[in-house]
């Protein structure tokens, strides 16, 4: 059940990351480029915001600590378990580091502006750790599920307070979907498709009961 404290402090950690992750209009690319990320890491945020801010579409694929389904898979791709990691198949690039991928992101896709806070250094990384000890450091450690067959399809802004409460439970199920930053026409963001069920659902408390009902094992 999300309070009006899980609200609250949300929006807190959106507050202090001085409006970065921002919507865009979806671009979408010939291959999907993969982000294996953790929303309890403060590195992975970084990326994400430039992720977000570009509007390009990726498969996230969620690596809570202790998870089972998707971790293993960056230890045996790249050589070791650190996130956040993307693979993008349409350049022949695969790279750990948020600054990294954040500059890959806005060098050849969507939005080239660079949010402001990204570029203050250690002030970028503090916030960033600073938001996560501020939501208690949800969506950080697995919660189980049963796998859904095909990916979810989440669209909601990074810096979006509802959207986050989502995306950590996403993240502890180890739920795949891929995400937009931008709402469909016609939808408030955050909403989900979920093509396992047939279902579209608008709102983070439905979303994140939907998640509970149809894959908590």
């Amino acid at each position: 059940m999300l309070t009006p404290i899980h609200w609250l402090l949300s929006l807190m950690a959106s507050a202090l990351r001085l409006g970065a992750g921002a919507a865009a209009a979806p671009v979408e690319t010939e291959q999907p480029i993969i982000l294996y990320e953790f929303e309890g890491c403060p590195f992975c945020r970084i990326a994400r915001e430039a992720i977000s801010e570009a509007g390009v579409t990726v498969l996230v694929r969620p690596c809570p600590k202790a998870g089972k389904r998707f971790r293993p898979q960056v230890k045996e791709e790249g050589g070791k378990a650190q996130f956040p990691y993307l693979v993008d198949p349409n350049m022949n690039v695969r790279m750990y580091e948020s600054a990294d991928i954040a500059a890959h992101i806005r060098k050849n896709y969507g939005s080239k502006i660079r949010p402001f806070i990204h570029w203050l250094g250690p002030v970028n990384l503090m916030a960033s750790s600073l938001g996560v000890m501020i939501r208690l450091i949800a969506g950080t450690f697995l919660s189980h599920s049963r796998e859904p067959e095909k990916p979810l399809e989440f669209y909601g802004a990074e810096r979006h307070p509802g959207a986050r409460l989502v995306k950590e439970r996403l993240c502890e199920m180890e739920l795949e979907y891929i995400w937009r930053s931008q709402a469909p026409e016609g939808k408030i963001a955050p909403h989900l498709n979920d093509p396992n069920t047939g279902q579209e659902i608008t709102g983070a408390a439905a979303i994140n009961r939907h998640l509970r009902n149809a894959y908590r094992s």
